[in-house]
This record gives C-alpha cells, sequence and structure tokens, in this order.
C-alpha cells in the first residue's frame, strides 16, 4: 500500500492505492484532483507494478520534480518529495502491510496470560503518594509492600520524564514516534507497532512500527497479533501480557518453541480517562518470558501519557487549522457567517475553497469623480479618507451578511448568496445598498471639511462561479461570470450618482418589496443585447421614495 499526503488549504488530505496507475491533475476524471491553476489537466501518473512505484511526467506545463530534481520518469522511494509545478505531496509507503490483525488467534486466559485493568495501575500510582511523602517508614513495610512501592516508584521517574519531553507543541506524527522511542528505552522490546482509530470510524490503522535491529527479510518486518486482543484491549480497557505457545492450541509447547519460537507479546491501551484511541504492542520473537507484570503496568503508563499527548496534539492541530481558516475568512466575510462556515462539517467547509456555480445578487459601489478629487489631495489625506469610507461601507455589507468580495482603488464589490446560500440574497443586497447610501450621507455630514464623496451603485442577480481563484502562492475568494460583469457596467454606465440601479433579474426578485422605477432598455458594454435597468427608490411601504433619491437620479 501507498499514499500520496498533500495539503489542501489548510486540511492535510491523502490517497491509498495499492497498484495500477494514478493520475494527477486539475481535472476532475484525475485519481488525485488538484484545484490548483500551476496544474495540468492530467500533469502526472503514478505507476505501481512488480517493480515498484515510479511517477511519470505527462508532458505537463510547469513540470514535474522529485526531491528537487526535475524528471520525466523516476522510480519513488518512502518520504519522497514531488513536485507538480509549485504544488508538493509526500509519497509515503503505507504501513498497514507491516501489521496484521490475525482473526485466526484465538486469547488464551489462561497460566502465563496477564489482563489487568488500566484501573489498577490508576489504584498504584495513587497508594505510591503515601510511600513517596514518607520514605523513612519503607524499610518497616512488608517485602510485598516495598516491592510494589519501588515499582509505583520506577513507573513514576518514566513518567516524569515522558511528561517533560512531550510538554512542546508538536505534530501528531513527531509525538507518535517519540512515544515508540520511549517505550524502546524502557521496555526489553525487540518490535512494536502504534495503532490509532481513523478519525470518524473504528478502524485502527498503524502510524508507527518500530524494530530494535534491522529485519534480514521483509516477512519478519511484518507483525501479525491477535485481533482478539486488540478487541479485548480496546472494549474492556485492560492490558494483556501473553505468548504465541498459549495462543496456539495446535502446538504443545516444546513443537511451538521449536518451530515458532515462543515470543512474549504486551498490548495496550492508549486511553484518557474513558475514551480509547488506539493500541501500543511490543513483542520479542525469539525470547521467552522477556516481559513481566511491572514491565505490563510500564506499558500502559507509558500509553496512558501518549494518549493524552496525542490528543494535546491534535487539539492543537485544530486550533491552529481553525485560527487560520477564521483569519482567512474574517478578510471577507461577516463574524457571524465566519462562525457558521467554521461550525460545519468537514465537508461542508471544504467546499468554500471549490469553483462552483451558485445563485448571487453581485453589488458594485464606486465614488463619484474620486481620481480628480484625490490629486489635489495628499497621499496621507486620500489613505484617511478612503479608509474611512471603506470601513464604514463593509459594516453595512457585513450587517447583511454579505460577502466582501475586494476593493478595486476606492469601488467596492460584494457578494450575496456565496459562500452560503441565501434565499434572499437580491433583497440583502438592495437594504445594503440603500443603507450604504444613508451611511455616506452621514460620512459627508460628519466632515465639515474636506470633500464631500458621492457614490453610485449597480446590483446584478444570477448564476456565478464562486470560490478560490488565483494563483499558486495566492488566491482569493471571489465570483466570476456574465451576473458579475452586468453588475459592474450597471453602475459605471446607467448609475448616475446617489441612485442604486439593479437589472431585471434583480427586479423580478424584489418587485414586491421595493418600489422600483424603469429606466428602459439600456445598451452595455460588452453585452450583445440590451438589459432592462431600474432604479431602487425605496421600500414599497414608504408612502414617498426615499429622501432625496429620485432627485439625485433624475
Amino acid at each position: 500500500m501507498y499514499r500520496l499526503i498533500y495539503q489542501d488549504g489548510d486540511t492535510s488530505q491523502s490517497f491509498t492505492f495499492a497498484t495500477g496507475e494514478v493520475v494527477i491533475g486539475r481535472s476532475p476524471e484525475c485519481n488525485v484532483v488538484l484545484k490548483d491553476f500551476g496544474i495540468s489537466r492530467q500533469h502526472a501518473k503514478i505507476v505501481v507494478d512488480e517493480e515498484g512505484a515510479r511517477i511519470v511526467d505527462l508532458k505537463s506545463k510547469n513540470g514535474t520534480q522529485v526531491n528537487g530534481v526535475p524528471i520525466v520518469e523516476a522510480p519513488l522511494k518512502d518520504s519522497d518529495r514531488i513536485l507538480l509545478g509549485k504544488f508538493q505531496l509526500t509519497f509515503s509507503k503505507s504501513l498497514e502491510g507491516k501489521v496484521v490483525l490475525d482473526e485466526a488467534k484465538p486469547l488464551s486466559e489462561e497460566a502465563g496470560t496477564i489482563i489487568r485493568s488500566v484501573g489498577e495501575l490508576s489504584k498504584l500510582l495513587s497508594a505510591s503518594d503515601t510511600g513517596a511523602a514518607a520514605p523513612a517508614l519503607a524499610d518497616k513495610r512488608a517485602p510485598a509492600d516495598v516491592q510494589e512501592l519501588a515499582k509505583s516508584n520506577r513507573i513514576l521517574k518514566v513518567l516524569t520524564e515522558f511528561s517533560r519531553d512531550l510538554i512542546a507543541t508538536r505534530p501528531v506524527e513527531e509525538v507518535l514516534h517519540q512515544v515508540m522511542d520511549i517505550v524502546f528505552d524502557h521496555v526489553p522490546a525487540d518490535r512494536g507497532f502504534l495503532m490509532l482509530h481513523e478519525e470518524g470510524s473504528d478502524k485502527l490503522i498503524p502510524m508507527v512500527v518500530k524494530h530494535r535491529s534491522t529485519p534480514s527479510s521483509g516477512d519478519q518486518a511484518r507483525i501479525s497479533i491477535s485481533k482478539t486482543i486488540a478487541d479485548r484491549v480496546i472494549k474492556d480497557r485492560v492490558s494483556i501480557l501473553t505468548s504465541d505457545a498459549l495462543v496456539d492450541p495446535r502446538f504443545g509447547a516444546g513443537d511451538s518453541i521449536r518451530f515458532h519460537g515462543i515470543r512474549s507479546a504486551m498490548c495496550a491501551p492508549l486511553w484518557n480517562k474513558e475514551q480509547v484511541i488506539g493500541i501500543v504492542h511490543v513483542d520479542s520473537p525469539m525470547l521467552t518470558n522477556c516481559f513481566n507484570l511491572n514491565d505490563l503496568d510500564l506499558l500502559t503508563a507509558l500509553a496512558n501519557y501518549a494518549a493524552v499527548a496525542v490528543e494535546r496534539a491534535r487539539l492543537n492541530q485544530r486550533i491552529v487549522a481553525e485560527e487560520k481558516k477564521r483569519e482567512r475568512l474574517g478578510r471577507f466575510l461577516s463574524p457571524q457567517v465566519t462562525a457558521r462556515i467554521i461550525a460545519t462539517s468537514e465537508s461542508q467547509s471544504a467546499a468554500l475553497g471549490v469553483p462552483e456555480e451558485r445563485e448571487v445578487s453581485v453589488l458594485f459601489a464606486d465614488i463619484v469623480g474620486f481620481t480628480p478629487l484625490s490629486e489635489s489631495m495628499s497621499p496621507a489625506a486620500v489613505a484617511l479618507v478612503l479608509n474611512d469610507y471603506l470601513s464604514r461601507m463593509t459594516d453595512v455589507i457585513f450587517k447583511h451578511e454579505g460577502t466582501l468580495d475586494k476593493f478595486i482603488g476606492d469601488a467596492i464589490m460584494a457578494v450575496f448568496g456565496a459562500p452560503l446560500d441565501m434565499p434572499d440574497h437580491a433583497s440583502r443586497a438592495i437594504k445594503t445598498a440603500l443603507e450604504m447610501l444613508e451611511r455616506l450621507e452621514e460620512f459627508n455630514s460628519e466632515r465639515k471639511e474636506g470633500p464631500h464623496l458621492q457614490i453610485r451603485i449597480g446590483i446584478n442577480s444570477g448564476k456565478a462561479v464562486a470560490g478560490e481563484i488565483g494563483s499558486i502562492n495566492k488566491k482569493e475568494y471571489t465570483v466570476l461570470g456574465d451576473t458579475v460583469n452586468t453588475a459592474s457596467r450597471l453602475e459605471s454606465s446607467v448609475a448616475t450618482p446617489m441612485t442604486v440601479v439593479i437589472g431585471e433579474n434583480t427586479y423580478a426578485m424584489v418587485k414586491d418589496e421595493f418600489q422600483c422605477r424603469s429606466l428602459g432598455p439600456k445598451e452595455l458594454k460588452g453585452k450583445g443585447k440590451v438589459v432592462a435597468a431600474f432604479e431602487v427608490l425605496g421600500p414599497l411601504r414608504a408612502s414617498a421614495p426615499r429622501s432625496g433619491a429620485a432627485s439625485r437620479g433624475a
């Protein structure tokens, strides 16, 4: 089994495959689809056959590299870095074939097998507190008590070192490898592995496989344990110490030693309170009675700390990803919409950056004559006026849960109906436009000195492609299509100062809510046919047109 690991926005993605061909590219027909314009439609393919895995460039525009070297065709090794244009993927040999949960192996609970509840370990550690506080009393204890105290002190010492090593914030993969390194430092195991539950399912996925010495053959690198043991460890939250001689009833002890080699093995749950997130298994293929109860308790304690460390690393990853997502969304969405998107499932939120067709209303607002006006002002004064004006207009857009698409100089482009569906997107766009005019009047009234601004607003509704568009290094959320172009033309060619002009699609959606005046058919630049345009005068419930709107538009 093999895996391709790559980053899709803030989310780490992986694609698992075995044999055959895996085509990578921008086309939806590819096995691995990368939504990046630096990627060709069919950029490269990975071929897996009896000779191993290799990558072949499919005459891509921006080329393919392996570990920084441009290639046409090249073999792939574990952890190779693949660069398609500027998009990086990591090729990894999956560990699934190296760990086998054998359903044919039962669990024997006869002599030699120890099954210990993790609750017993908690009692052992709590009992050590008294002994640690009064070491002088240790010589007065019974020999069994002294032995238990020494055992618990050893565990506490190892855990203290363990917690110090894992206190730093690190990626999950790094934490898992360090956990197995610490286990091998304190448990006399020859090999072992750590498995975690796949998020959202009960399937166990091998994450780390470790050998004290390099296996002499591929078969020796493969570790097989009883699935019954793994299931029992997870379900009952117990640790198990056993050996193959007691697990396979087909052989006597002597035969098992001679032909198969009795091996000691221990398996413990990665547990934190009532939650089990995986298992850790260690064994010795050649040594009998390699482990004892002390080792089992130590492995159980280490597994508990490992689970806490893994959960902490996962939490840190989620926090970092959410902060990045919130920061990115906050640039063009209101806090309310950002919170709703963050709260959605991964499948829904992942769709944010994938271009898709949506029903939207697009608003363009532009300051009338700002270029000649700014020529009489210093750059600092221009920036001060624009920042104040744009901040007020953005607040209005966010108030009605619109998306701030972009600033185009002194112009504003806003979208209603993307990235979240909005059945009343046309109504919200017009309410935003009318309130923008009101806020601008307040802006002008507060500025006793300096220029008084006027704006034109155009709105159009219809289908548009919405998603993150741009280069490999920089992408922005935006909408594209004829609906957008028409809205821009209505603002620049039809609207007059301090008026709101809408297209016929928008008018059809709001004619029962707003009072509008027909401006007749209009020829717009770039449009093959005339477009009906309407001026918004105000809400229908008003007895007269909104103050000043009609007169300014006449």
